[in-house]
């Protein structure tokens, strides 16, 4: 490594480009030309010795010792303004942090209509591009590892070291009707079960929701329902059993944010069964380093009251 030391402008940039994944996007962030920025990457890659980002189909890619640099520049910002007293929220300069979320499309409406409404997205001056999930876990860990993905709210992956993962939120599950719903008004009973139509969510990783109780009633739940409708699309099915007669199962720990949008009811599940779901939140390591995306994980969890 050269003896020259490593300025803080040059660490600043490095931040810049590894936030908007771009040199051209970071240079229209700080208002410097593009040129300025390669020039300060090629100084951080002189002083170290060492290469600080790569190319890709998808843009720039930060080296290890990239994320390293950054990781120390971030936490040495943070130091200074607690020292200070700084609030940053990143809106005086017009710089909006983008956070990408990887997970359900009812989980997409929930979050962001939480974090709207509370005026938090606004307040810590970041914004949310969600994405779907793709089709493997595969897919959806190399999008964690690689840094397309900041979150990812699903089943649990596979294990791997780069990704931390931790239990977000399990509940039990009911039924939700229509308000309009011309025979269940008051209860939910096993004719109201078996004589209406029910609406499906069916994704493939779908794993995420278990069943217990005796087999035979297993069964009866499961199988004997007339779908109408399968959709891999949560949000449309809960928009389609709102608009219909249509029975569909929903977490229970969103019941109370459904009620305030839509015109539906909630029921227990007239079976002796237990239908539990869980779900899991995911994050590449190195985003604990990252103080925008630890705020968008504090508001997560004060929505799921942890």
């Amino acid at each position: 490594m050269s003896r020259e030391k490593i300025e803080l402008k040059s660490l600043k940039i490095l931040n810049a480009v590894l936030e908007c994944k771009s040199v051209t996007a970071a240079a229209e962030m700080l208002s410097v030309s593009p040129s300025s920025i390669t020039y300060a990457i090629n100084k951080l890659r002189d002083i170290t010795t060492n290469p600080i980002l790569t190319r890709s189909k998808s843009g720039v890619v930060p080296t290890t010792l990239a994320i390293d640099l950054n990781s120390r520049y971030v936490k040495a910002m943070s130091l200074i303004n607690e020292g200070l007293d700084i609030t940053d929220t990143n809106t005086d300069s017009g710089h909006i942090k983008e956070i990408v979320i990887s997970t359900y499309t009812f989980f997409e409406f929930w979050l962001s209509m939480s974090l709207l409404r509370n005026g938090s997205l606004k307040k810590e001056g970041v914004s949310l591009t969600f994405i779907p999930h793709p089709f493997t876990d595969e897919e959806r860990t190399n999008n964690l590892r690689n840094r397309k993905v900041d979150i990812d709210i699903g089943t649990e992956l596979p294990k791997d070291n780069s990704i931390t993962v931790y239990k977000l939120l399990s509940s039990n599950t009911q039924a939700m009707v229509s308000q309009s719903h011309p025979t269940i008004k008051n209860q939910l009973t096993v004719d109201d079960w078996h004589s209406n139509e029910h609406v499906r969510w069916t994704r493939a990783d779908y794993g995420m929701t278990s069943m217990v109780g005796d087999a035979v009633t297993l069964n009866d739940v499961r199988n004997y329902r007339n779908i109408l409708v399968n959709t891999s699309s949560s949000l449309n099915m809960m928009l389609l059993c709102a608009n219909s007669d249509n029975i569909m199962i929903i977490p229970r720990m969103f019941s109370s944010f459904l009620k305030t949008i839509l015109p539906v009811n909630f029921f227990d599940i007239p079976f002796e069964v237990d239908i539990h779901s869980d779900y899991y939140l995911h994050f590449h390591n190195q985003s604990l380093n990252d103080i925008n995306i630890n705020r968008v994980f504090s508001e997560i969890n004060k929505l799921v009251g942890k």
